[in-house]
């Protein structure tokens, strides 16, 4: 009775501040907001039903456990544990009464933490808890769209729904108690603060979602901040070229390029001392430890990607092909072995069907000549390669593959749903006139008669 109660004011309470936000949005764009709206709220029931009677033990079912031991704490006594318990989410030291599943500092027990205070708000109801990080992950999908709408035509403004709030995948895998739904609400609304703060558009106000943003993806998955670091630098250095001189003549531009150079390596360097683990230094050894790894745990949906002897960045690189590939089109559909990973094999055909699409429309330097005509395509083609690269490498088994890479499917599917839209569609969305200027230009983030205002007055291209 306590599940039901929980979820229907959370259901209700979603429905009411989506009902009142939606009234901003595009007439036509209301459906598909809608729609992804109550896929994720479908989606958090059904990924714990399968946690608990398909995949048996899973991460899912350790937050819960532990995180309702923490409840038990906070509620007893609030001001004494509930600050303890901030500091465990927040992977700081922490005086915690009891042996908690994993080590301090890590991920794991970030969303034990999370967990035990959406018990305690949700009344102990493990759907509740489902429902409200699925509206986390919601409302960051929401923040892309946001974001990359603004940077096409109203022609392309479908492609840009369905890749940023209805790719299956990216739906199903952050609706639940999961680290994904964190991961994918901060990663969104680091892309909308950075869409901002380029635009020169309410900075205090851009930084304040970056860093949130940021913050919420350090404690989960914090290798994620490296990829948007390096396409962030790309974004902001296509951004600036486009806008002074209306192309990409990395050799004209030998300022830019060593602005760009400083910040990507500072960054990297930065999050390197932040996330040791992850440093350049010690890099190549975790990857190949999770080989490792993945090469002693086999099973139906494993494949082989090292044996973990190769332990230099080198070494690791070698595998770029095989890793990127995996990344982007596995798993096939004759790899599947059960019904969850038949639907993601599905996934992964028609990715592949758009892909074919491409090259035989466009062809490669078509399909490039597109995509350096969009600063934020740029983005999201460095996002989803340097973040496919870290994944491919990292995971051996393509059911963990299919869920890990969540966060590079939204822009993945946005610039293959681009590319493959017919030609008068890409040039309203991507290439509107003859020459770009400062102002109007494909780099200026929102031009005349493309941009979202122009949008919402009823300025429509229709290709004619």
């Amino acid at each position: 009775m306590n599940e039901v109660f929980a979820c229907t004011i959370l259901i209700f309470c979603g429905v009411f501040v989506l009902f009142v936000g939606q009234t901003r949005l595009p007439q036509d764009d209301r459906r598909f907001v809608w729609l992804s709206f109550w896929a994720h709220v479908i989606a958090a029931f059904v990924l714990i039903v399968l946690t608990y009677e398909f995949f048996g033990r899973g991460d899912m079912e350790v937050y819960y456990g532990y995180g309702e031991a923490l409840a038990d704490y906070i509620r007893v006594d609030p001001l004494r544990w509930g600050p303890e318990v901030l500091r465990l989410i927040l992977q700081q030291p922490a005086e915690i009464p009891m042996e908690l599943f994993g080590m301090e500092g890590t991920s794991t027990t970030t969303m034990i933490g999370i967990t035990a205070f959406l018990l305690i708000l949700t009344g102990s109801s493990m759907f509740g808890c489902g429902l409200i990080l699925s509206f986390v992950s919601f409302s960051g999908q929401m923040a892309m769209y946001r974001a990359f709408s603004a940077h096409v035509g109203p022609e392309l403004r479908v492609q840009v729904l369905v890749a940023t709030l209805l790719v299956p995948s990216a739906v199903f895998w952050t609706s639940g108690v999961v680290k994904e739904a964190v991961a994918m609400g901060g990663l969104g609304w680091m892309i909308y603060g950075m869409h901002r703060l380029l635009s020169g558009r309410g900075k205090g106000w851009a930084l304040m979602w970056l860093a949130a943003g940021a913050v919420a993806v350090a404690v989960v998955k914090s290798y994620i901040l490296f990829p948007m670091v390096a396409a962030g630098g790309v974004w902001w250095y296509w951004r600036r070229s486009l806008a002074t001189s209306g192309s990409v003549a990395i050799a004209k531009k030998p300022m830019q390029l060593a602005a760009l150079g400083a910040v990507a390596v500072g960054g990297m360097i930065g999050l390197g001392q932040l996330f040791p683990q992850y440093s350049l230094d010690s890099l190549a050894e975790e990857t190949a430890n999770l080989q490792y790894q993945g090469e002693r745990i086999q099973g139906g949906s494993s494949y082989s990607m090292g044996d973990g002897a190769t332990t230099s960045l080198g070494g690791q690189l070698m595998f770029a092909p095989v890793a990127i590939t995996a990344s982007l089109f596995r798993p096939f559909l004759f790899e599947a072995h059960n019904a969850v990973a038949a639907i993601n094999a599905v996934e992964t055909t028609l990715v592949l069907f758009l892909w074919v699409r491409i090259f035989w429309n466009r062809g490669a330097r078509g399909a490039w000549r597109a995509l350096r005509a969009s600063p934020a395509m740029m983005f999201c083609v460095v996002f989803v390669l340097l973040f496919g690269l870290g994944v491919g490498l990292a995971t051996t088994n393509l059911g963990t593959l299919s869920r890990y890479r969540v966060p590079m499917m939204p822009m993945y599917l946005l610039v293959l749903l681009i590319l493959s839209a017919r030609d008068w569609r890409l040039r309203a969305g991507l290439m509107p006139g003859p020459g770009p200027s400062p102002t109007t230009g494909p780099g200026s983030g929102e031009r005349a008669g493309t941009g979202t205002d122009d949008y919402r007055r009823g300025a429509r291209w229709r290709g004619r």
